[in-house]
């Protein structure tokens, strides 16, 4: 196995975002789908609402796309290809724009999720929880 496998992040991991959501803001994961992963989940979190719920389901070969706000789930996103492969490391990221996220696989752009909600400087917590070994959470500012 060697010593690539000694740096796992527990799963549920959480990452709080002190300064919440800004423009520029890019958060890189690194990981791969568990053997056998049913579906793994990344979560960027407000008090009790889930402002963006990204959920690669590999039963179904997609990526659900998604907000949870006052208690209520609105409507699913799930278009567009499934490029996960059980035991194949990936870099994730997200990145925050004015009124959308943008999310690439790999330095391929892979989908844009538009707010739902405003008040994203109050966006306080990332949550990554399922079927991921996790290697790396990173949030960066990129420069404009």
């Amino acid at each position: 196995m060697g010593n690539m496998f000694c740096a796992f992040q527990p799963v549920p991991y959480d990452l709080p975002l002190h300064s919440g959501l800004m423009p520029r803001l890019l958060i890189t994961i690194v990981g791969e789908p568990a053997p056998g992963a049913d579906r793994f989940q990344v979560d960027l979190i407000r008090g009790p609402d889930v402002v963006f719920h990204l959920n690669p389901r590999f039963n179904e070969q997609t990526i659900t796309r998604n907000s949870c706000l006052g208690g209520y789930w609105g409507p699913e996103e799930r278009d567009g290809g499934f490029p996960f492969v059980p035991g194949n490391r990936f870099e994730l990221k997200i990145l925050v724009h004015e009124d959308v996220f943008k999310v690439a696989l790999n330095d391929v752009h892979l989908l844009e999720y538009e707010h739902r909600v405003g008040g994203l400087e109050d966006v306080n917590l990332l949550r990554i929880t399922g079927d991921i070994v996790l290697y790396s959470v990173a949030p960066t500012m990129i420069s404009p």
